[in-house]
């Protein structure tokens, strides 16, 4: 079994004299709502890695299909998730803010994640 560092709400390491450690269901939301808030360019190792939310999402007028495809490939490359079965986008023009809902079929069964970028 695999674990990851636990993160914060806050999106921050989780510490109390030593890291904590999640694995389970609760590491594939993790990992989700990290890949969702990674925007593309943003990693300096790896320059294409993240989701390209200049180029196609957070612009004046974003394709909805298009915006979905992305947001549904990002989260089906994450390792254990088997598919999309909901996705509930709110994008707020003026802020340029979006609000992802999301319901993903993973290993450990169905896990919902709700992120705003």
């Amino acid at each position: 079994m695999s674990v990851d560092i636990a993160l914060s709400k806050g999106h921050d390491l989780v510490l109390d004299g030593d890291f904590k450690f999640i694995s389970g269901a609760e590491k594939i939301a993790q990992q989700i709502k990290v890949t969702l808030l990674t925007f593309k360019g943003e990693w300096f190792l790896d320059n294409e890695h993240g989701v390209p939310y200049f180029d196609y999402v957070l612009v004046k007028n974003p394709a909805r299909e298009q915006v979905e495809a992305i947001l549904r490939k990002a989260i089906k490359d994450v390792p254990d998730v088997l598919g999309v079965q909901n996705l509930k986008l709110f994008i707020n023009h003026p802020a340029r803010k979006l609000k992802v809902e999301v319901q993903a079929e993973t290993n450990e069964g169905i896990e919902k994640i709700e992120v705003i970028v």
